[in-house]
């Protein structure tokens, strides 16, 4: 028996992302964690205002001064009419008051303050005024263009509020954010393509401007492509996130990766855009994997079911027919050499019998090829001692 064990650390690799995938999209309301001074500790659902756990609780009142709260109006018998203002002080009141530097464009002050409030409304269980203020604080610092703070406290918000009235906006945002960090990358792919310059330019390593996270640029966009699909399976940017994953793995030629984030988008969104030139990058990333006919060929077998439904199921690859006509029968041919080579395995190993058997399974499975005009050549040779052995199976097969 060939145990193929460097095939199997890919496969355990791919299976392990496919499961945190699934199970993060599937539990996203389920407990989480925050990371403290002391360590990491447990934050489950029903511990939502216990300031124990709060990183938040000793921050002190910012230094901005708040404008006077606007007027609160209702519409009443066919008109509006005017409420009166907000109390200064209040919870309510500085929430509007840091609504109106919102809305005049004082992001700094505005931020600073909604992180404050935060803090407060967290403190006094006011669910939807803390919610407001994270929303309020993330939009302040994307409209600083401090976009790696602006990630995490949208995704601080989509995890505390599941059901956020914000939800959406979060989840662009944290889109468009994903694909700044992506420009960079995608002028190395350009390069790579117009082979200008690739030899004489390296990725930068570190970044220093505000924009973008100090290490691991394009990691972080991928990171954030993943969180949007987690956030937000059922939305129009999650086709388009694991699209944008899939391309960043693929580039970087982590085949068992694409392979996983492809096959998701066509499985999950078969009706999406993303579908067909994912199950194109999907087939390639399959047939990647495969290093050889001595390697498991469950990919290949994954591939060739790809390409019958590209064929039958796509329209809008029609164009490339003759393409996906060429991969098939390259499939068909690696195929082919792996199952002669376990009956030259047998042969090798004085088992002429299950040599035959196995010749003649070439021979139908691939008439026409040249591996089945090989067998038919090896069976003449082994047909008499075929004859003089006992008819036996063989008992273990190479895998």
């Amino acid at each position: 028996m060939v145990v193929n064990t460097q095939a199997n650390a890919p496969k355990q690799k791919r299976k392990k992302l496919r499961q945190r995938l699934l199970q993060a999209a599937a539990c996203v309301v389920l407990p989480f964690s925050f990371c403290l001074a002391t360590g990491c500790q447990s934050f489950q659902a029903k511990d939502l205002w216990n300031t124990e756990n709060w990183t938040y609780e000793n921050i002190t009142r910012p230094n901005v001064k708040l404008p006077e709260p606007p007027r609160e109006t209702v519409y009443r018998a066919g008109h509006w009419e005017n409420e009166g203002s907000l109390q200064p002080g209040t919870l309510a009141g500085d929430c509007a008051s840091a609504k109106v530097l919102f809305d005049r464009g004082d992001y700094a002050d505005a931020e600073k303050v909604y992180h404050w409030l935060a803090a407060r409304a967290r403190k006094e269980k006011n669910s939807d005024i803390y919610e407001e203020c994270l929303f309020y604080e993330a939009e302040s610092q994307f409209a600083q263009r401090r976009y790696p703070s602006a990630r995490e406290t949208y995704e601080k918000l989509v995890k505390e509020f599941p059901s956020s009235r914000f939800r959406s906006e979060a989840v662009q945002r944290q889109f468009a954010i994903a694909e700044y960090w992506l420009n960079d990358t995608r002028a190395e792919m350009r390069a790579r393509e117009n082979k200008t310059g690739w030899s004489w330019s390296l990725p930068t390593l570190v970044h220093l401007e505000k924009e973008k996270p100090t290490f691991d640029q394009e990691g972080h966009a991928q990171k954030v492509c993943e969180a949007i699909y987690v956030e937000d399976p059922a939305g129009p940017l999650a086709p388009q996130a694991l699209y944008r994953a899939g391309g960043i793995s693929f580039f970087r030629e982590r085949y068992d990766e694409s392979d996983t984030y492809y096959s998701m988008l066509v499985d999950q969104y078969p009706k999406s855009p993303r579908a067909a030139p994912a199950l194109e990058l999907a087939i390639q990333s399959k047939i990647s994997q495969v290093r050889g006919p001595d390697y498991d060929s469950k990919k290949l077998v994954e591939a060739r079911q790809l390409v019958d439904a590209a064929l039958r199921s796509y329209p809008e690859l029609e164009e490339k027919r003759e393409t996906l006509e060429r991969t098939l029968v390259a499939i068909n041919e690696q195929q082919a050499e792996k199952d002669f080579n376990v009956a030259e395995f047998y042969r090798r190993t004085h088992h002429p019998g299950a040599a035959y058997f196995y010749y003649e399974i070439v021979r139908r499975r691939y008439a026409g090829s040249s591996w089945a005009a090989k067998a038919t050549e090896r069976m003449k040779e082994l047909r008499a001692k075929v004859e003089q052995e006992p008819a036996t199976m063989p008992i273990d097969k190479p895998e």
